[in-house]
C-alpha cells in the first residue's frame, strides 16, 4: 500500500480528536450517504466490503496488512446510503495530511464527497487529502484539487462465455491464437494445460512453479535488455494470495513444466499475478497463449474482470485489456488552504509534466520504426532501459506512494 514518500505516516488522530467510532447519524431521508469513522482498527465487514465494492487486490485489506506490516493498523471510513455499505476507504494521518490507502479503484464522486466531508469536519486539523493511483469515472466537481496520471492498470470485461470473449477478439488476434495453439499441439502432442485451484496444492509444489515461472521471466526479459526479480517478500507474499484465492494455470511437456499463470480472486475479479513462458518456446508465440487460457480460465470461474496491472505489452491489448489510467489526486479543504499550501500545490505541478514529458518521450521512441535498425544497438538498449525504469517506477509507487 501506499506510504508517503517523506516518511512513515502516524497512524495515530489523537492530536485531532480521539475516539474509537464515531457515527454521523443525520436522518438518511434524501439518500445521502452516512459516515462512520473505526479509528486504528478495521472491522471484518469493512474488510470483507473492501473486496466486494472495488475488486481490486490494491483496494484490499489483506494487501495492506501484507505490504504495510511494519505500520500501525489504519483508520477505517464506512459509508453508508439506505443501510447499506456504499464506500469503504482506510486511511492513516499525519501533519495535517489524510493519505488514503485504498488503491486502484473508481473514486465516485458521491463517495469522494462523503469521506471529505466528514473528514474535514471531524478533523478540523486536516487540511489535504490525498489519493494515490485511483481511476475517476468522470470529473470529480466541487472541490480544489490537483490530480495527474502516472501509470495505467489493463483491464479486460470478462464476458459469460469463451465463446462470447473469442467472438469478441479482432480477427488477427483470434487467427493468432488458433494457428499457434494448433502448430504447438501438433509440434508437442504431450503439451498440456491444467489449471488447477491453488488451495489444492501444496506450498512446496506452489513454490517450486513461481520459481520456474521467475526464471522463466527473467530470462525473457533479459533477452530484451530488461530485468525482472522477485524479491523474498514479493515471494511470501504472492504465496499467501495465492494460497487464499489463487487460480493456477500450468504448461506442460510431458512431466516438464514450460509454462504457467498465477490469479488472485478478489471479490468478483481476477488479479493477473504472474504469467510467463520458457523462451525456448517463444517461436510458438507461448507467452500470450498462456495468458490467453488463463483468461479463459477466469471466465469459467464466473469473474466479471480480469486485471493485467501496469506495463504497455501489446498482447494486454490483444487480449482486450482496457487502459485505466491511475491517478494521484490531492483534494483541499478549501481554496485558501490550496493557497497557503505552495510546496505541494507546485511539486505536484512539477510531477504531472514530468509524467507527461516521460510518457512522451517513451512513446516517440517506441514509435520510430528506425529503432528496429541494427545500427542503433546504443539506442535500442537506452529506450529498454528507460521504458524498464519507468515499469519499475510505476510499480514502486503503487507499492511505496513514491512521487
Amino acid at each position: 500500500m501506499a506510504q508517503s514518500s517523506d516518511g512513515v505516516l502516524i497512524s495515530t488522530l489523537d492530536a485531532y480528536r480521539a475516539c474509537e467510532v464515531t457515527h454521523q447519524l443525520p436522518v438518511d431521508e434524501i439518500g445521502s450517504i452516512v459516515s462512520e469513522f473505526h479509528e486504528q482498527f478495521v472491522p471484518e465487514f469493512a474488510a470483507d466490503a473492501l473486496e466486494l465494492l472495488y475488486g481490486s487486490l490494491y483496494a484490499s485489506y489483506i494487501h495492506a496488512r501484507l505490504s504495510d506490516s511494519a505500520l500501525p493498523i489504519p483508520h477505517t471510513w464506512v459509508g453508508y446510503q439506505h443501510g447499506e455499505v456504499v464506500g469503504v476507504l482506510l486511511f492513516r494521518a499525519r501533519f495535517g495530511r489524510v493519505l488514503v490507502a485504498t488503491e486502484m479503484f473508481h473514486l465516485e464522486q458521491t463517495v469522494a464527497d462523503a469521506f471529505c466531508r466528514a473528514l474535514f469536519d471531524r478533523y478540523r486539523q486536516v487540511h489535504t487529502v490525498h489519493f494515490n493511483a485511483v481511476s475517476l469515472p468522470r470529473a470529480l466537481t466541487g472541490w480544489s484539487l490537483q490530480y495527474y496520471p502516472f501509470s495505467e492498470n489493463y483491464v479486460i470485461s470478462l464476458p459469460n462465455t469463451i465463446d462470447r470473449y473469442l467472438h469478441v477478439l479482432g480477427k488477427s488476434t483470434r487467427k493468432t491464437l488458433r494457428g499457434y495453439g494448433n502448430r504447438l499441439q501438433r509440434d508437442l502432442p504431450e503439451f498440456i494445460w491444467e489449471v488447477r485451484q491453488a488451495d489444492g496444492l501444496r506450498s512446496d509444489q506452489l513454490r517450486a512453479l513461481i520459481r520456474q515461472l521467475q526464471r522463466f521471466k527473467r530470462d525473457s526479459m533479459a533477452a530484451r535488455g530488461k530485468r525482472a526479480e522477485l524479491s523474498r517478500r514479493d515471494m511470501a507474499h504472492m504465496l499467501i494470495l495465492c494460497r487464499r484465492s489463487g487460480l493456477v494455470g500450468i504448461a506442460r511437456i510431458g512431466d516438464q513444466i514450460c509454462g504457467g499463470s498465477l490469479a488472485c480472486r478478489i471479490g468478483d475479479n481476477y488479479v493477473m499475478l504472474f504469467s510467463a513462458s520458457d523462451p525456448a518456446l517463444a517461436s510458438y508465440r507461448l507467452g500470450i497463449l498462456c495468458c490467453f487460457w488463463a483468461v479463459c480460465d477466469c471466465i469459467r470461474a464466473g469473474g466479471r474482470e480480469c486485471h493485467l496491472l501496469w506495463g504497455r505489452y501489446q498482447y494486454k491489448t490483444q487480449l482486450l485489456g482496457e487502459p485505466r489510467p491511475l491517478l494521484r489526486l490531492v483534494i483541499y479543504r478549501s481554496i485558501w488552504r490550496r493557497c497557503l499550501s505552495p510546496v505541494t500545490v507546485i511539486s505536484i505541478y512539477f510531477a504531472s509534466w514530468r509524467y507527461r514529458i516521460r510518457d512522451w518521450f517513451l512513446d516517440r521512441l517506441s514509435a520510430e520504426s528506425w529503432l528496429g535498425s541494427q545500427s542503433f544497438p546504443r539506442l535500442r538498449r537506452l529506450v529498454n532501459k528507460v521504458a524498464s525504469w519507468r515499469t519499475t517506477i510505476a510499480k514502486a509507487a503503487h507499492t511505496h506512494g513514491l512521487d
